[in-house]
């Protein structure tokens, strides 16, 4: 992998190479970086592409950072959730009830409980004795619950990913074949109130026809099981899937073709009459706040094992264990190299101080000639970064998240 530096990064858009001295004399590493203009730019690239019948749900996943779901909130998002520390993150920081989604495969009583008394928009149900449970839940408590029906369907957007898995055997939803007997049963449960679907089955699309095929499957799916079974749906929630470039044969998602042909499909006669009244939420996580991060490591030793160069550094994956779990490399620069014009290139394993072979960033990275000292920048890594990893490992020390403008 070639060192990427390019003008398309969002990040380094906002930020300059003769700039790059700050990274490098304000911040101590290792540390997160966030840059809020770049989550409001992607928010509000979405939002202008999208027609208005889309909502935009955050992911809180991806980044559960209190500045980040603030910032996300002011920009008038709804937040996606899939555990009680969620919801309660979601609440603090401004997001009404009902512009918080509960979603996941395994929701305790306690979870469920939360959710029902705050009267969220929607709890996501993934198992009839889910559903039954939140019947006896509402009983208890003299309420009603609005739900979305997951549904593991027999269709995707791309390739199976083993991080969100996939049309086939699945932990997450019902599987479709199921969904009958289900809205069957709920139609006897006194205390729940079916508003629609749910189906998220895709991650790290970058192709927006794979986006908008799999949108319109969601919404055909919504059409068939609302005439079957005699339901006005309200919401269809066609999940995420939505991906950011993390090497330099990747695309930006063209988010205006996909904004415009999802436009001449709600005006399709097909479409228009069922869709009046419908808001169909989508649940971008990656895609705000991904390439708003780059991550600060410091190179401390230089060494040669068998031919191969290595660069060890004061981070490791402990603090971003995605290149390692996924198997994808994070572009990376050399800063310091970079301000001292640097021009010679060197292949490097970058790998981090834990004690297993697994710590590594890169095991073929093309950086300008490394010496210790050095600051690296692992960029695209405000998704699933920190909060992924494994902190408490070996008790280094966290790093620390900072945000810029």
């Amino acid at each position: 992998m070639s060192e990427y530096w390019s003008d398309n990064n969002p990040f380094f858009k906002v930020n300059k190479i003769e700039d790059l001295s700050i990274f490098i004399n304000n911040y101590s590493s290792p540390c997160y970086i966030y840059s809020r203009k770049v989550i409001a730019d992607q928010y509000n690239n979405l939002r202008n592409s999208l027609p208005e019948k889309f909502s935009i749900f955050y992911a809180q996943k991806s980044n559960p950072n209190p500045e980040i779901l603030g910032l996300l909130n002011s920009l008038h998002a709804g937040c996606d959730t899939a555990s009680l520390g969620e919801v309660k993150s979601a609440l603090d920081a401004g997001f009404a009830p009902d512009r918080i989604m509960m979603t996941g495969p395994a929701k305790t009583e306690k979870e469920l409980r939360f959710a029902i008394q705050s009267n969220l928009l929607s709890v996501n149900v993934e198992s009839l004795q889910e559903l039954m449970l939140i019947d006896k839940i509402c009983s208890e408590l003299g309420k009603k619950q609005k739900v979305l029906i997951r549904i593991n369907p027999k269709f995707e957007a791309g390739e199976k990913n083993r991080i969100i898995g996939g049309m086939g055997v699945s932990k997450f939803g019902i599987d479709i074949d199921f969904i009958p007997e289900v809205f069957r049963q709920a139609k006897s449960l006194g205390n729940i109130e079916i508003k629609g679907i749910h189906i998220f089955n895709s991650s790290q699309i970058l192709d927006w026809n794979r986006i908008y095929l799999n949108i319109k499957d969601v919404i055909d799916t919504a059409i068939n099981f609302s005439k079957e079974h005699n339901l006005e749906f309200d919401l269809i929630d066609a999940g995420g899937g939505l991906g950011i470039p993390y090497s330099e044969n990747e695309n930006f998602l063209d988010t205006e073709k996909l904004g415009n042909n999802l436009q001449d499909l709600i005006n399709n006669p097909k479409y228009k009459d069922f869709l009046l009244r419908k808001n169909i939420i989508l649940e971008p996580g990656r895609f705000l706040s991904g390439l708003s991060g780059i991550y600060l490591t410091k190179v401390l030793y230089t060494k040669e094992s068998c031919g191969k160069k290595i660069l060890l550094t004061d981070g490791g994956i402990h603090h971003l264990i995605r290149p390692v779990l996924i198997g994808q490399n994070h572009p990376i620069i050399n800063l310091s190299a970079a301000l001292r014009g640097a021009e010679k290139s060197t292949e490097y394993i970058i790998a981090g101080p834990l004690c297993t072979s697994l710590d590594e960033f890169s095991g073929n990275a093309v950086l300008k000639e490394a010496i210790p000292g050095d600051i690296l920048a692992i960029l695209n890594t405000g998704a699933y970064g920190y909060t992924e990893s494994m902190p408490l490992f070996l008790s280094h020390s966290p790093a620390t998240e900072i945000f810029i403008d």
